[in-house]
């Protein structure tokens, strides 16, 4: 799971505030769901999205066992993740591992590295074509790759493939714009509804739909697939992703107004370079005071929480599996325990911290990313299975890390610019598995027969360095106090 699967979920319950779009009233068929029009897609395409993740892995797992490594069946079986592995597969494992994380390690950068680029684009062009088009193209990617997974998984139960086959169900969902484009525009389309006082509490309940529905896959496909199996899993999802589509369809209309959009040809403005252009010196310009520094400051700690999420993901399940022998069940079991306390902990964090003592958006930022690294540590250090829990338990208020950052730079940043400075965000942080997924698969397929655990210390890094930017903030902050901009980040 990536960062945003952890952030921000206890404070969608504050967006208590009504959808606008503008001057003129919103009409009666647009009021139905007048919070949440279109949270319920977001969900249901990250819950389907989410939901094959471990079963996904296993396939590859056990198709370079039987395939590639060409060792039996019954050897292989307990690659798919329903049964511990016995001391002969133990000696196999390293082997089958370090030649999947490779798979997985091209499967990350094919996801991230188109997208990104494609964002850049995507977000200036969205604003004269509308937002519409972007999440209809981004769902029925989404789509087509979970159709051609179910066709590969169909397949490798009549006769076994190469396990890089699955790699194709990555190409419709890449050149649609993936996750990238898709939070690109969601971040778009908050601007547009939302009035300038309640933009930054719409982005925290977007961001909460696609949190919890990274959660419930998370935490619900492991058994599903130790009932079912891979394939009944893999068709499941492609439902619930189906049902994010209909939804997009009939039920969610474009957030600009029909004024505002263009005419000419969407293709040739498409690939105008100028808009990217743009979109980059926006978030360069020098700024007052010390704006521009603590902007990209923000933008980095973001980034590098995910390259550091993202490269933990890569190798994270065949850590688990290698480490303390874990299945796909007990594997859903620690990300289910990992989200429920990390919601705990954010809810007391928001509450006693935040509203009752008045800590600071700032201070609050510096302490998540201390907690992440101590939980880093402990994971590092890690020996026994219930270690893991230790850990969750340190790092119980990562989750407000996002939203804590998110909420200065919207201090920061003027409304007509805060699309763009989170365009370029998300694409930062979509091609950080660009080093994050090399990195962390080289460093584990190097250390997995002597020291599994020890990616883990790259994370320790990376968090270590945002609690030093954010303090840099914090230290920046305190001497301009006068400020009204600064003043709302410190308070």
């Amino acid at each position: 799971m990536s960062q945003r699967d952890e952030d921000a979920l206890v404070l969608a319950s504050d967006d208590d505030e009504p959808l606008e779009t503008g001057e003129s009233p919103t009409p009666t068929t647009t009021r139905c769901l007048p919070s949440l029009i279109l949270e319920p897609a977001v969900f249901l395409v990250f819950f389907g999205r989410f939901l094959t993740d471990a079963a996904y892995q296993n396939q590859i797992l056990y198709q370079t066992c039987v395939t590639v490594m060409q060792h039996n069946e019954t050897e292989c079986q307990p690659f798919l993740g329903r049964d511990r592995a016995s001391d002969e597969v133990k000696k196999i494992e390293t082997q089958v591992q370090a030649y999947a994380a490779t798979i997985m390690m091209i499967n990350a950068i094919l996801e991230s590295t188109i997208p990104a680029v494609v964002s850049l684009f995507l977000g200036p062009w969205s604003d004269k074509f509308g937002r519409r088009p972007i999440l209809l193209s981004t769902f029925t990617g989404f789509l087509l790759s979970g159709s051609i997974l179910i066709v590969l998984t169909q397949i490798s139960a009549v006769t076994n493939i190469n396990p890089w086959w699955f790699l194709l169900s990555s190409v419709p969902s890449v050149f649609s714009g993936g996750t990238c484009a898709l939070i690109t525009v969601l971040y778009c389309h908050v601007s547009d509804v939302a009035t300038e006082s309640a933009r930054a509490l719409r982005m925290v309940s977007m961001e909460a739909s696609l949190g919890l529905g990274m959660m419930a896959g998370s935490m619900a496909g492991g058994y599903i697939y130790a009932a079912v199996g891979a394939a009944t899993l893999f068709i499941l999802a492609g439902s619930l992703i189906t049902v994010g589509l209909l939804y997009i369809i009939f039920l969610v209309p474009e957030s600009l107004k029909p004024e505002d959009l263009q005419s000419e040809s969407r293709i040739r403005a498409f690939f105008r370079f100028d808009l990217v252009k743009n979109l980059v010196m926006t978030c360069c310009k020098k700024r007052e005071n010390y704006d521009r520094a603590i902007i990209w400051m923000v933008m980095m700690s973001l980034t590098m929480c995910i390259f550091a999420m993202e490269g933990e993901g890569t190798v994270n399940y065949m850590f688990v599996q290698k480490q303390f022998n874990w299945t796909v069940t007990d594997y859903s079991v620690f990300n289910t325990s990992r989200i429920v306390i990390q919601v705990v902990g954010s809810t007391i964090a928001m509450v006693l911290l935040r509203r009752l003592l008045r800590v600071s958006l700032i201070t609050m930022t510096m302490l998540a990313f201390a907690c992440c690294v101590l939980e880093g540590t402990v994971r590092a250090t890690a020996q026994y299975g219930q270690e893991m829990y230790v850990a969750l338990v340190l790092g119980m208020i990562r989750g407000v890390m996002s939203p804590m950052c998110k909420a200065i730079l919207s201090q920061l940043t003027p409304s007509t610019e805060i699309g763009k400075i989170f365009s370029l965000t998300t694409s930062l942080q979509s091609l950080s598995p660009l080093g994050a997924a090399p990195l962390y698969a080289a460093v584990y397929a190097a250390t997995v027969a002597s020291y599994a655990g020890a990616f883990n210390f790259i994370s320790v890094g990376l968090y270590f360095v945002c609690y030093c930017l954010s303090a840099i903030v914090f230290g920046m902050q305190k001497s301009m106090e006068r400020n009204s901009a600064y003043q709302a980040f410190g308070s």
